[in-house]
């Protein structure tokens, strides 16, 4: 048994606390390393999100960029996200060298973080200042995790080229695959949330669940819905949760999705959204439901992804459409769970969700084969064994074991922060050291340069005009 701090990057689903899936993520790790393979863990929150009467799976403690990597020191071992940029260069600077720590890669937040961007100068400064304050836990962490095999290739090749696969890690089980996973419990229904109150007992529900993020496609689901009411009159699209319950993405999609809408006058009447809900609420509203779907669009976004909430569906037994794409979409399809559709086609969209509204019997074995997947397959216990076994035997890469084959190895990668820490700076006064260094802490890598390439740009001109003859 180890002590493991978990470190989860925003609010996690206390009763009747709103969360999203990297808070759900964490909250369920920590639960399952603990109830399941018997470890004494800490799951740590952010101070903002943090309430000290919470009463969550572990204990639960506070934490901020100040006090992280005193909180890492009292542990065997840590398990991280890779998603907070702040978290990442603190404690990759700051927490003891010698805490083995695991990171979890499972959202693939540098696409993800460029679908946000827009196509200009303004969004690719934004990106390289993320970029730089992500990658330093790449360098740092001893063993990663993530959900999908596609993105075990795409993190092969990020690893490799920071210098974390090398001869030394080649033959460890440095990355392994941790998918989103799903409660033992099988889903149960508890209350009514919306048959007989928000839609009747007779209508057919189209659930749209979660987030309506910029790499989503939900216009496509709201354009095929005359098509679908022209077959099927008592369907009914409940639309919960759409914007994030903690701004962390823009809601341009979601408000460009009620106004779709209400263009097509069915804003109310037949497509209904509704506020985002408590996580433990979540069955209700899967068992309520006939069917769900959930489009997207086709990126590099959708190809790496590991769409957590359609695993979801799958514990609900609630048959899913999705559009073609990704590799949960793939596993749903090719394991009778649901169908898939082309990304962007409104008529192959509609004509599915005719198909399965109008087939009891297809939508019954669809949500019978689900529930097994995910009873068989999916659970926490079962698919965090890995970073379980990690847990337990927590330890080192073997290119951080020993500090001179490090500075080789990592050294080879060029990096201003490697050449700060492993590497002399030579014919550079102290002075002109601290001030690069006081800029790459205010300003990451990307600000580092910026501002070196502005000084050599304005020395360039002083020696045009003659201002710097000597």
């Amino acid at each position: 048994m180890s002590k493991v701090l978990v470190i989860s990057p925003e609010a996690v689903p206390v009763a009747g606390r709103l969360a999203a899936g990297p808070g759900i993520r964490y909250w369920q790790i920590a639960k399952s390393l603990a109830k399941d393979y018997k470890h004494n863990v800490t799951l740590a929150v952010p101070e903002k999100d943090f309430n000290a009467t919470d009463k969550g799976p572990t204990l639960m403690i506070p934490w901020d960029l100040k006090n992280i990597c005193d909180l890492a020191d009292d542990h065997d071992c840590v398990v991280m996200p890779h998603v907070h940029s702040g978290l990442s260069t603190v404690y990759r600077k700051n927490a003891n060298p010698k805490i083995p720590t695991a990171v979890d890669l499972y959202d693939p937040v540098l696409i993800e973080n460029i679908g946000l961007q827009p196509a200009n100068e303004e969004g690719a400064r934004s990106f390289s200042h993320y970029l730089s304050g992500v990658i330093p836990i790449l360098k740092r962490g001893d063993y990663f995790v993530c959900a999908n095999e596609r993105q075990r290739f795409y993190y092969i090749g990020v690893l490799n080229a920071l210098g974390r696969i090398n001869p030394l890690t080649y033959r460890e089980d440095i990355l392994e695959i941790v998918p989103f996973g799903v409660d033992e419990k099988p889903a149960e229904k508890t209350k009514e949330v919306m048959r007989g109150q928000t839609v009747d007992h007779e209508d057919k529900v189209i659930l749209w669940f979660s987030g309506i993020y910029p790499w989503f496609d939900a216009l496509t689901l709201i354009e095929a819905m005359p098509a679908v009411l022209k077959k099927e009159p008592r369907a009914k699209l409940v639309v919960l949760g759409g914007a994030h319950p903690a701004g962390h993405a823009p809601d341009d999609e979601y408000l460009r999705t009620q106004a779709k809408s209400k263009e097509l006058g069915l804003f109310g009447e037949t497509i209904l959204f509704m506020e985002w809900q408590p996580y433990e609420d979540r069955a209700d509203w899967y068992l309520e439901s006939d069917i769900a779907v959930v489009t997207h669009k086709p990126s590099l976004e959708t190809e790496l992804s590991h769409r957590t909430r359609v695993i979801d569906f799958l514990w609900g037994g609630l048959p899913v459409i999705t559009s073609r794409g990704d590799a949960v979409g793939q596993m749903v399809e090719s394991r009778g769970c649901g169908q898939t559709v082309a990304a962007g086609d409104k008529e192959a969209l509609a004509e599915s969700i005719i198909s399965l509204l109008g087939d009891d019997p297809k939508r019954k074995k669809m949500a019978a084969m689900a529930r097994e997947l995910a009873a068989t397959e999916l659970t926490w216990k079962k698919v965090i064994e890995p970073l379980a076994d990690f847990c337990a035997n927590p330890h080192l890469a073997a290119d951080r074991k020993d500090e001179r084959l490090a500075r080789e190895t990592l050294t080879a990668v060029d990096t201003i922060d490697e050449h700060f820490r492993l590497a002399p700076i030579v014919n550079h006064t102290k002075t002109l050291w601290q001030k690069v260094q006081n800029v790459y802490e205010a300003e990451g890598l990307a600000g580092t340069i910026n501002r070196s390439v502005d000084v050599v740009a304005r020395q360039f001109k002083k020696g045009e005009s003659g201002e710097d003859k000597r």
